[in-house]
């Protein structure tokens, strides 16, 4: 169950009433629904403003939207500097934890309230295929907006509908519920079926990256934690280079993205097992006790440990 705009129940969105009555709400619905079935109904809930407002609303919800994550993935790729996302999605989550201790962190690029997420990354097809990657390889429950797993563009100066564009499936089935759409958005994107026949189309880094997330419960689910080295303090070194653990269900995985608009070289002294999932080009070479990696611009490597 998804619940728009739930900051504006009552006329103030910074006091208790709207998580009270949401808490009041979400229990009457799950006491009905749990007659019949074993399990919590999961109910996401939509507040469009920073994580610090959104905090207190997990007093009401098990489940909401994270538009902080999108804002400060975007300026990390803007200024290709990926050191500081592990830091700030674990500041959001202990503030979460300190309202509902099984939170559930909503993350999502754009959504029909926003610019496209392509179109705000200046049309840079790396960046978006990276934004994917990185969305489906951070904590959370990830949403996808229609048409960002195909790069869709869009901006909303000429009204809500240019980011609400039909889907363009390629065979003969046609929506035509509006002509407010962007003239360059089917060249720049195609069909659903030319992204399917092209291995290296933003269709396929997605399908690539939500079947490594399938099929590797750590990737799913797993804790987050921050790399030893390759952190918020690696700045000056190391400021393109996005590193973090995830952890849970008996594996340990290594999540790298380099967030650069250039190549970066450095050493990792983790015991690697293998490669799950890769965007772009990633070379690596044993030596002694460590590996040397190099990772292209704007690509992505998750690696299970032993």
């Amino acid at each position: 169950v998804r619940l728009d705009a739930v900051k504006h129940i009552y006329h103030n969105e910074f006091s208790d009433e709207n998580p009270e009555f949401l808490k009041k709400f979400y229990k009457a619905v799950n006491d009905y629904y749990r007659q019949s079935r074993d399990n919590d109904i999961y109910m996401v809930g939509e507040v469009f403003s920073g994580y610090e407002q959104v905090a207190p609303y997990y007093k009401g919800l098990p489940a909401l939207f994270e538009f902080s994550f999108w804002h400060r993935l975007q300026w990390a790729l803007e200024q290709n500097t990926g050191c500081y996302l592990t830091k700030d999605i674990l500041s959001y989550q202990n503030l979460y934890k300190q309202y509902r201790p099984d939170y559930i962190r909503a993350t999502k690029l754009s959504n029909h309230d926003e610019n496209r997420a392509r179109s705000d990354l200046g049309g840079s097809l790396a960046k978006t295929k990276l934004a994917g990657a990185i969305l489906l390889t951070a904590p959370g429950s990830p949403y996808v907006y229609y048409g960002e797993e195909m790069g869709y563009i869009g901006t909303k100066t000429r009204g809500d509908l240019y980011v609400r564009s039909p889907m363009y499936w390629g065979d003969s089935y046609t929506t035509s519920y509006t002509d407010e759409v962007d003239a360059a958005l089917a060249p720049a994107v195609g069909t659903v079926l030319t992204q399917k026949a092209d291995t290296a189309s933003v269709l396929n880094v997605y399908r690539k990256f939500s079947r490594a997330r399938n099929t590797y419960p750590a990737l799913a689910s797993g804790t987050m934690t921050e790399h030893p080295l390759y952190n918020d303090k690696a700045f000056s070194a190391y400021s393109q280079l996005a590193a973090w653990y995830l952890s849970g269900s008996g594996e340990k995985m290594l999540v790298l993205h380099n967030l650069g608009k250039d190549q970066v070289t450095f050493n990792l002294d983790d015991a690697l097992d293998h490669a799950a999932v890769t965007l772009g080009n990633v070379y690596m070479q044993k030596e002694k006790e460590e590996y040397k990696v190099k990772m292209d611009a704007y690509s992505s490597i998750v690696f299970v440990l032993k």
